[in-house]
């Protein structure tokens, strides 16, 4: 993939449980992670799925993957679904990513963002919260990627202004709450105004990845998805030596 970089999910092999087991991944989240506009064979969440399947093959791991983003949701209306998305599938591994919704201002409301800051901040604490009282291993919490919205909105900023805001909260709740961080925006950032364009779709959109974007995602997210099943392997072998 050249630049983009090639997914590598096999590395950890060598530490796969010789016992049979079943892992939960779900992907949390708005449009981003539903992969809004492109096919769902195309979507990160689903080239990882993909990925890990395929590497894992000739091992007795099993996994079930749930994506679970639903487009246009804030992190409070992820809250309201969290019972059934998440707490539910008691996942074994999930990621976590909300934000360009909650830093959004819409014209009725005169300037204000869907979700304030500190509700932001409190609603990604809450997720992690809930997320740990159902026993999800590793929680791994992204940033939200850079966009080419640069127009002046009600509130005196542009949406990636406020986007930046937004996810300076979240390094701040992943250091504070210990989960892990997969900073998606640090990553956009080696990239050209013209490479991010390609990551994006068109205009008027500039917003939601291309399939290009959902690729690079993949490259990202993957290995610490990868590195969470070698260690959640790694403890299953070790209890079983134990018994």
């Amino acid at each position: 993939m050249g630049r983009h970089g090639k997914l590598e999910m096999g590395e950890n092999l060598a530490m796969a449980t010789a016992y049979p087991i079943c892992l939960t991944v779900v992907f949390m989240g708005d449009s981003i992670t539903f992969g809004q506009y492109v096919s769902s064979s195309l979507r990160w969440s689903d080239l990882i799925a993909d990925k890990v399947n395929v590497c894992y093959l000739d091992t007795p791991i099993n996994f079930m993957f749930a994506n679970r983003g639903v487009s246009g949701e804030t992190t409070r209306q992820g809250l309201e679904r969290y019972p059934s998305d998440v707490q539910a599938l008691c996942p074994d591994i999930m990621t976590l990513q909300f934000g360009l919704n909650d830093c959004n201002c819409w014209v009725t409301d005169r300037g204000l963002p869907r979700v304030s800051m500190a509700g932001y901040r409190a609603n990604l604490v809450e997720m992690i919260v809930r997320a740990r009282y159902f026993s999800v291993k590793h929680l791994i919490l992204l940033t939200s990627h850079q966009t080419l919205r640069h127009k002046i909105l009600p509130s005196g900023e542009s949406l990636e202004t406020q986007r930046i805001h937004y996810n300076q909260i979240v390094r701040d709740v992943a250091q504070e709450t210990g989960v892990t961080l997969c900073d998606i925006e640090a990553e956009f950032l080696k990239y050209s105004h013209k490479e991010l364009a390609s990551l994006l779709l068109p205009y008027p959109d500039v917003l939601h990845l291309s399939p290009l974007g959902h690729e690079v995602y993949a490259n990202v997210v993957g290995p610490f998805i990868n590195r969470a099943i070698a260690d959640i392997a790694k403890s299953s072998e070790h209890r079983h030596d134990q018994v």
